[in-house]
């Protein structure tokens, strides 16, 4: 079982053990918990609680697991179309228990609908109201906690409600994206998707091809399921 925590990762309302029956690991951040059965490195046969809980209760009685499940499930088998996929996804959004579960779930949705190879969830989080990195997609588990700072070009963008799409090179800000997913430069293209609630910026979505250009339908696609992504986070 390959779990960690960060040092540098914040507090999260829910923190879970994890144990085969024989290791136990933890506390960990829901978002990272879900990662880890996404990618199994968590078994199927694991144990978990809640820091705070008496007994353990089996991984797939949790009901965050149970809905990046649904979600999974789906994509794999059912023959739907990507505006489809998108819509269960968005349905999917709806059973979060909280606003990170709500982030992971848009991030893989969207990673998967456009072939995303790398991506980063940043939620904006009090005191500074700076952009942390909450949940990953192929990326390393470290990227967690990390904060993006005021004078980041992508942030600019993503604070004036404009999203980002094109080569890895096209813009500061597409280069920023760039240097955050992939530092070694192996990019072909980026995106960057701001979620907005009541006209501010509450997350970011940021991701990266390595092979070829997002299509062009995607950013209409995305804009529009970016509104749904932010009326589930407003609902923490």
């Amino acid at each position: 079982m390959e779990l960690s925590r960060p040092s540098s990762a914040r507090p999260d309302p829910l923190e879970w053990l994890v144990t085969n029956g024989t290791v136990t690991v933890g506390p960990v951040r829901t978002e990272l918990l879900l990662r880890g059965v996404m990618h199994g490195r968590v078994p199927n046969d694991s144990m978990v609680r809640q820091v705070g809980w008496t007994e353990w209760r089996a991984i797939g009685q949790i009901r965050e697991v149970c809905a990046l499940k649904r979600v999974l499930e789906r994509q794999i088998d059912e023959p739907l179309s990507k505006p489809q996929s998108l819509r269960d996804s968005a349905e999917a959004l709806n059973q979060a228990a909280d606003a990170g579960e709500a982030l992971l779930i848009a991030l893989h949705a969207i990673a998967q609908a456009t072939s995303a190879t790398i991506g980063l969830g940043h939620r904006l989080r009090e005191p500074l109201l700076l952009p942390t990195t909450s949940c990953v997609f192929e990326a390393s588990a470290e990227c967690l906690g990390e904060v993006v700072p005021w004078f980041d070009p992508a942030f600019a963008v993503a604070r004036s409600g404009a999203p980002v799409f094109g080569s890895a090179d096209s813009s500061a800000a597409a280069r920023a994206v760039s240097r955050r997913l992939a530092p070694g430069g192996e990019l072909q293209s980026v995106a960057m998707i701001p979620l907005l609630v009541a006209g501010r910026l509450c997350a970011m979505l940021e991701f990266g091809r390595s092979d070829h250009p997002f299509r062009t339908t995607d950013e209409r696609e995305l804009l529009e399921f970016a509104e749904q992504a932010a009326a589930a986070l407003a609902r923490f």
